[in-house]
């Protein structure tokens, strides 16, 4: 697996060029669709890479168009020229010689065991994908190698039929230059042998490790969406067909630059050869799978929706859907909201706008735990059977729906796939320093498709991304309850202390903490910059136990936590529940967490190296999501104002202020807010002081 060897095939009627792991089967294959009547070998075994390169130059080169000879003597013309071009390749190959055998003559009869209902299976698979051998082996479950093998002939044969295309994973470029077409890392690789291709100058992207490693040996391939215009293929001829496959979907290999068109492996044809013959009708070339029992009118805009929009959501709503009936191809949008300002379902309208249309949305985000809550959502509104969930260990690769929520790491085995593509929380790590994840968005839209970021704390890339095109800036600037975000507020000292053996927290945020848990009741959030301080701090806190303001507390009241905690989750479950008021964490609690009634205290907060503006903004916005309890206190504690505390207090007081100028703000909020103050909180059985 993972060599291929260049080939021309010709008949009465046709000529043929394209690359092939097994000889022998595409000379069975194609004498079986096309009536071949010679077949021969143009080079040797190939690293899939190194194939496509010659396949290009040979398309180049255009030979079936310039010389209108055939059979043996265009077949040393051929080859010559292959030679020619294999010198000139930027890397040393074992096996870059002639074949030894020109003719090919005697077919592998495996190609008599592929069903049509196994293309059908197949090419779903493929359909909006970009997937290896091994992990297309996984969806349908091969465990052996002749399992394996009669796959590579099934892929094969769909190359050749036009249903699907292969693209090698990874391909030269300009000199000793190579691109993965899965991830989109450039660079000058380092040459080592490989086991697969058995080549002493094989070559893997480094950059693709995480998802499990792609070399210049191994071949993706894809097969296309349906455009959804109904019956473009009917009644075409199959090289009609398979030509306006190719012009629809295929891109060609550009010309002295590395730029972002895809390198994609599909049969040199000329004449008319028409694999329908062989079809029998049942799977016309560039047709679709049928649509199984069950899934019509999955792609249906309809919606249910449990909440009722606010002014400030109604209008981003309107916004949104505007945005999606432009009839101009492309585009941007963003959506920037208040934390806690209700923007998922922001784009639920124009999710069922595009989903009325016949077409595919995707729903990305850089968290995992953001898929598992918001999958439930979109099948809660749009019907379980329009959604598939996708991330690391979901088991659900192979399944397939109109609207796919997904990581964004997931994302980098689609293809062309979607015609909106929503990506939420996009400036949560580790998208904004990934060019992989950025490229992998990008690739899973289909040409024309538009593309809408959600986020509480836009970066400057979604503003600059895509100089040729204006983005549309939607904001959300109040929460549903109507009131304000709860602005920051800065107290000027060093938080931590040498004492002895140990560390004490200075006294004023000790008085701070106690004050705000006795007079305000509820909970705290003290938000630290490094793994170690969550003990630090946790450990300083209990100390002062006893102490006034302490006299009350216990110590099992004080917990920490971080990402390497083995116990985060059930520490997070027991503070949700109110179990306990204090809790030390780093920046893991920014995002995606709602506690009633809890107060933010952010320490060291001048480290800018961990706490810039955007992650400031969201540590504040957990304070005041309750309609129960719309304030709270948010503290930057450090020893000196950084530009990015002061940028954080400058952003939610703008929000607040156009929330206030566009009359998005409650009237009588201040009165309002009083008479929920008065009614008093229940702590959920921790009786804390007098408060």
């Amino acid at each position: 697996m993972g060599l291929f060897s260049l080939y021309m095939a010709w008949g009465e009627s046709f000529r043929l060029i394209f690359l092939s792991p097994d000889a022998a089967f595409d000379l069975a294959f194609v004498q079986r669709i096309y009536g071949c009547d010679g077949f021969a070998c143009l080079t040797g075994p190939l690293p899939a890479g190194m194939a496509a390169y010659l396949l290009h130059a040979l398309e180049k080169h255009n030979p079936l168009r310039r010389d209108n000879s055939t059979g043996l003597p265009l077949v040393k013309k051929l080859r010559q020229f292959c030679l020619r071009q294999m010198t000139s390749l930027p890397y040393p190959l074992q096996n870059a010689s002639l074949p030894s055998e020109i003719i090919i003559s005697k077919p592998d009869p495996s190609c008599e065991t592929i069903a049509v209902d196994e293309l059908d299976e197949v090419e779903a698979i493929l359909t909006g994908r970009l997937l290896s051998l091994g992990e297309i082996g996984r969806i349908l479950r091969l465990g052996n190698e002749s399992g394996r093998k009669h796959l590579s002939m099934v892929l094969q044969a769909l190359c050749l039929t036009g249903r699907a295309a292969l693209l090698p994973a990874v391909v030269p470029l300009k000199g000793s230059l190579v691109r993965c077409q899965r991830c989109g890392w450039e660079g000058i690789p380092r040459l080592k042998p490989c086991k697969g291709c058995g080549s002493q100058a094989c070559c893997m992207c480094p950059d693709c490790l995480i998802m499990g490693g792609l070399s210049l040996c191994e071949a993706l391939y894809t097969a296309p969406v349906p455009s959804g215009e109904a019956g473009e293929t009917t009644g075409m001829p199959g090289r009609s067909r398979w030509r306006h496959w190719v012009e629809r979907f295929l891109s060609v290999w550009p010309e002295g630059e590395t730029g972002d068109k895809d390198v994609v492996c599909s049969p040199i044809m000329s004449g008319e050869a028409n694999p329908a013959r062989w079809l029998a009708g049942k799977a016309a070339v560039g047709a679709t799978p049928a649509e199984s029992e069950g899934e019509a009118g999955l792609a249906t805009g309809k919606y249910h929706l449990d909440i009722n929009f606010t002014p400030p959501q109604e209008a981003a709503v309107q916004a949104l859907l505007r945005f999606g009936e432009r009839e101009a191809p492309g585009g941007t949008c963003l959506v920037w909201a208040a934390c806690g300002a209700g923007k998922t379902e922001v784009s639920f309208p124009l999710i069922g706008q595009v989903l009325g249309r016949g077409e595919r949305v995707l729903y990305a985000t850089p968290r995992r735990d953001v898929v598992l809550e918001i999958a439930p959502r979109l099948g809660k509104a749009f019907g379980s059977k329009r959604v598939v969930a996708l991330y690391g260990g979901c088991g659900n690769q192979g399944k397939d729906a109109p609207l796919v929520a997904a990581t964004t790491h997931q994302v980098l085995r689609f293809y062309r796939s979607f015609d909106l593509v929503i990506l939420d929380e996009g400036d949560a790590y580790p998208y904004p320093g990934s060019r992989m994840l950025h490229f992998g968005v990008k690739k899973a839209l289909r040409p024309g498709g538009k593309l809408v970021y959600l986020t509480a704390t836009p970066a400057g890339w979604m503003f600059e991304q895509n100089k040729a095109k204006l983005v549309d800036i939607i904001k959300i600037p109040a929460r549903p309850h109507g009131f304000p975000l709860p602005e920051p507020r800065f107290l000027k000292v060093t938080p931590l202390q040498k004492a002895g053996h140990g560390w004490v927290l200075h006294q004023a945020i000790l008085d701070l903490i106690g004050t705000i848990l006795e007079r305000d009741g509820g909970q705290i959030f003290i938000f630290v910059p490094a793994v170690d301080l969550t003990r630090v701090v946790g450990e300083a806190l209990r100390s002062a136990v006893g102490k006034p303001p302490f006299e009350g507390f216990r110590p099992d009241w004080i917990q920490w936590s971080h990402a390497g905690d083995r116990e985060r989750d059930r520490k997070r479950e027991s503070f949700f529940k109110g179990e306990f008021p204090v809790f030390v964490t780093t920046t893991i609690m920014e995002r995606g967490v709602t506690v009633p009634r809890v107060h933010v205290l952010v320490l060291e907060a001048d480290q800018a190296a961990v706490f810039d503006r955007a992650t400031l903004v969201q540590m504040a916005g957990r304070c005041g999501r309750s309609p129960d309890y719309p304030t709270g206190q948010v503290w930057f504690i450090a020893r000196s104002i950084s530009r990015e505390m002061e940028e954080a207090l400058h952003e939610i007081r703008s929000l607040n202020k156009e929330a206030f100028q566009a009359g998005f703000l409650l009237d009588d909020y201040d009165a309002k807010l009083k008479e929920i103050l008065s009614k008093g909180w229940q702590k959920n059985g921790i009786a804390l002081g007098t408060g």
